[in-house]
């Protein structure tokens, strides 16, 4: 097996932090690096003392599939769970890690929100596995207008990886 470069190796680290994620729609991981040290990783869920989504802690985890005013894609400010990159930075931060000038990775293309929280941790790079278009997620080209520009503001915004490869069995060795 080759060696990944450091890349792929954040972005497999991400991977691995996703297997913690409790969310029963999308199971997200985040990393984030600096000088290519890992400083923090994050994935989705309830604020530390919430039940868990699997446990009813999340409205939204337990009403998916029903008839729900939540955008699919899109409305995370009425979602009690913090997502992985959120996690990331509150991570570094209870830890004193310095995340200015750092690199995010995460297993998801991040949301509006996570956006405008990593410019503001001074993250200065972002890469994702999975895309997702803003357009249809947010069903408005001035948000979507508004996303790109926030995107713009990193020296770099890009996919890593290839999607194909993400299969449910990907960590299954590992987890029995």
């Amino acid at each position: 097996m080759a060696r990944p470069d450091k890349r792929l190796y954040f972005l497999l680290i991400a991977l691995a932090a996703r297997t913690r994620a409790d969310c029963l729609g999308r199971r997200v991981g985040a990393v984030i690096v600096r000088d290519d040290r890992v400083l923090s990783t994050g994935y989705n869920g309830t604020p530390f003392g919430m039940p868990n989504c699997s446990e009813g802690g999340c409205h939204r985890c337990l009403h998916r599939g029903e008839e729900a005013p939540y955008l699919r894609g899109g409305a995370y400010d009425v979602c009690l769970c913090v997502h992985a990159e959120q996690n990331a930075i509150l991570t570094a931060a209870r830890f004193g890690q310095q995340t200015l000038g750092a690199g995010l990775t995460s297993t998801t293309q991040p949301c509006f929100g996570c956006l405008k929280e990593m410019l503001q941790a001074g993250i200065s790079e972002v890469r994702y596995l999975h895309p997702w278009d803003p357009q249809e997620a947010y069903g408005d080209p001035a948000l979507a207008a508004q996303y790109a520009a926030l995107r713009s503001r990193f020296s770099v915004f890009e996919q890593v990886g290839d999607p194909a490869a993400d299969t449910p069995g990907l960590f299954a060795p590992f987890l029995s």
